[in-house]
């Protein structure tokens, strides 16, 4: 399992730059329908943490997603969406990653 943590970088959005991996075959190609299974699997998983600030991948997927990430014919350098790249392709299983938790405050 591996967490894709979903830090937005303005102008860009995590979620939204995640989709367009997942869901846009690369430039001038096709689908196929095993692949378009594999995709959707990925693309559940997106919507079930869209809320959450990360997303959860079966290693598996993730490594797909790495593989999708690789051919994707971005039409941008710009920092901020390797950034959002970075954290896609260097993403830790969930025990090892930063989570914030909520500190019990007093009662007014």
């Amino acid at each position: 399992m591996k967490r894709v943590p979903l830090n937005n970088r303005p102008p860009f959005n995590a979620y939204d730059v995640l989709l367009g991996i997942i869901e846009n075959p690369s430039q001038n190609q096709g689908i196929n329908y095993a692949e378009i299974k594999k995709r959707s699997r990925m693309l559940d998983a997106a919507e079930k943490h869209k809320h959450d600030g990360y997303v959860d991948f079966e290693d598996g997927d993730h490594e797909h997603l790495v593989m999708l990430l690789n051919q994707f014919p971005f039409a941008t350098a710009k920092r901020e969406l390797r950034l959002i790249l970075d954290d896609i392709v260097n993403a830790k299983p969930p025990e090892k990653t930063k989570q914030l938790h909520a500190v019990p405050g007093e009662k007014d």
